[in-house]
């Protein structure tokens, strides 16, 4: 699974915004964001996702599984990134 992918949602959803710190990693059926920051309060929190049929999805303990790129869906990301921060 390539990592660029996440790595470009990333970037697009964070542009312009300060005091945000994360890392990519991956295995065989995931990439991990692992947050260190968001919004300038240090964090531990660690973001699921994963690529079906060319579909970029992410997961939430709230909502699932729900892809993230299209439309208003990038509502989720934003929902987990938030949640707790």
């Amino acid at each position: 699974m390539s990592k660029d992918r996440i790595i470009d949602f990333l970037d697009k959803q964070l542009e312009n915004l300060d005091n945000f710190n994360y890392k990519v990693d991956e295995d065989e059926n995931h990439v991990y964001a692992i947050f260190s920051e968001i919004l300038g309060k240090y964090t531990n929190k660690e973001l699921t996702f994963k690529l079906l049929d060319d579909v970029l999805y992410l997961h939430s303990i709230t909502y699932g599984w729900k892809p993230v790129e299209k439309g208003v869906a990038n509502k989720y990301f934003w929902l987990e990134i938030l949640s707790k921060a």
